[in-house]
């Protein structure tokens, strides 16, 4: 069975047990991202909202099944995600009826034209999101969703492994800490296996 019919059969699961941990764990395990993340998932929003204090509203960029892991953030916050892929969409939507969530996946691709009008949240997940707009935009880019965000707290993600798999010599992401020093946005780490997630605090 391909991975999209896999988690479509475990969603069924969870219609008829909305609470198992097992059945959303298998389902973050049909998608490489999530998959990776699964360890980390267990203290990850724990780390992150230890920074940002435990938020009402989360905006999810880029979300992927991303938002598969509500359980773990331990609090119960309004989710907007939003995707490219369609199918990632409907699931997600499907997902949150499921478990009665006060959220929403939409499809968006995000560009220089529609930033301004993306909602407000008090969390902003751009997990493993930057680099790939990066190769197409350049850091331009960066700074522009950066400074459009509605938001006090983003938390952005890069991976610490090469394309190739191999893990990185220098996983922070110079550049980046470069930008945020320069329009003066303020940041904390959070490092997990696979990811180094910058917890980056805006003044409004």
């Amino acid at each position: 069975i391909n991975k999209k019919k896999k988690r479509d059969m475990f969603l069924e699961e969870l219609r008829k047990d909305p609470g198992s941990i097992d059945l959303h764990r298998k389902i973050l395990e049909t998608n490489l991202s999530t998959k990776e993340r699964m360890r980390a998932y267990q203290t990850l929003y724990y780390r992150i909202f230890r920074l940002t204090g435990q938020p009402n509203t989360i905006l999810d960029i880029g979300a992927g099944i991303n938002p598969i892991s509500y359980p773990y953030l331990e609090c119960d916050p309004n989710y907007t995600a939003l995707e490219i892929d369609q199918e990632d969409v409907d699931f997600i939507n499907k997902y949150f009826k499921i478990k009665k969530i006060k959220g929403k996946a939409e499809v968006k691709a995000i560009n220089a034209k529609n930033i301004a009008d993306l909602p407000n949240a008090d969390v902003v997940f751009l997990f493993k999101v930057i680099d790939p707009l990066e190769i197409k935009k350049g850091h331009k880019f960066t700074e522009l969703l950066l400074k459009n965000l509605k938001s006090k707290n983003i938390v952005a993600s890069f991976s610490t492994k090469t394309v190739s798999n191999k893990m990185m010599k220098y996983p922070r992401r110079g550049w980046f800490e470069k930008l945020l020093h320069r329009i003066g946005y303020k940041f904390r780490i959070v490092k997990t296996q696979n990811e180094f997630y910058y917890v980056i605090q805006k003044s409004l």
